[in-house]
């Protein structure tokens, strides 16, 4: 099996793993609950239930710029979850020991996110210890100026073609992209990468396996990982 520590055959030489972090390697639900609760005291506001804040529709309601809180744009204030929240933040279950297996096996990792918040990512990964895993760790504060108000999309395709480049990533290399969306997929496959899916973060509406829409592979969480990548070779 991979997971074999320091004396691991380095199968993966030549293969290289852009990797989300948001419901792929973070579960960022502790944080966002936090920051709308400390919003909601701010404005001498009534919280919502929890799982009514952690829903897809609530989440919706803050992308469309529509949710407001008291005299707050919830739009307006959103990155301070990645910005400031990210101590409340953890790896999903098995994350540490599969970014070790594959790391220890010569695969090069980056991680890209469309999302904000490069310094307080790389403390959480050096609070568990596998900041040295990665290559870039790079998010959408590593864009140039000219593209601060470039869509997700476009955003992640940019900081991923930087990472590849940074890692030494070759055509005759294999690629896997992985990540818990459709904007993931869509990464995926504008970079000629195995996709893989997750179910963890918004992962659970994502479409099949195999389907014009869905991954290449889905797994249920990004603790499979390197047994898919190192099991491949």
């Amino acid at each position: 099996m991979p997971r074999t520590g320091s004396g691991i055959s380095r199968s993966g030489a030549g293969t290289t793993v852009v990797l989300d972090r948001d419901g792929t390697l973070l579960d960022f639900y502790e944080m966002f609950h936090r920051f709308v609760l400390d919003l909601h005291e701010q404005q001498s506001a009534t919280p919502p239930p929890r799982e009514e804040i952690l829903g897809f529709a609530y989440w919706s309601a803050i992308t469309s710029g529509k949710l407001r809180i008291g005299s707050v744009r919830v739009l307006d204030r959103v990155d301070e979850v990645a910005r400031r929240y990210m101590p409340h933040g953890k790896l999903y279950p098995g994350v540490v020991e599969m970014l070790t297996a594959l790391s220890g096996a010569g695969v090069r990792l980056a991680l890209v996110s469309s999302w904000v918040g490069t310094e307080p990512t790389v403390s959480l990964l050096e609070r568990y210890e596998v900041r040295d895993c990665f290559g870039p760790v790079l998010t959408r504060d590593d864009l140039v100026a000219r593209g601060e108000g470039a869509s997700d999309a476009d955003t992640k395709v940019e900081l991923a073609r930087r990472a590849l480049d940074e890692v030494g990533h070759e055509p005759g290399h294999r690629l896997y992209v992985i990540g818990d969306t459709s904007s993931d997929i869509a990464l995926g496959r504008r970079l000629g990468a195995v996709v893989v899916g997750v179910r963890t973060g918004n992962g659970g509406t994502m479409a099949a396996q195999g389907t014009p829409d869905g991954p290449d592979v889905l797994l249920s969480s990004a603790a499979e990982l390197d047994t898919l990548v190192l099991g491949s070779q």
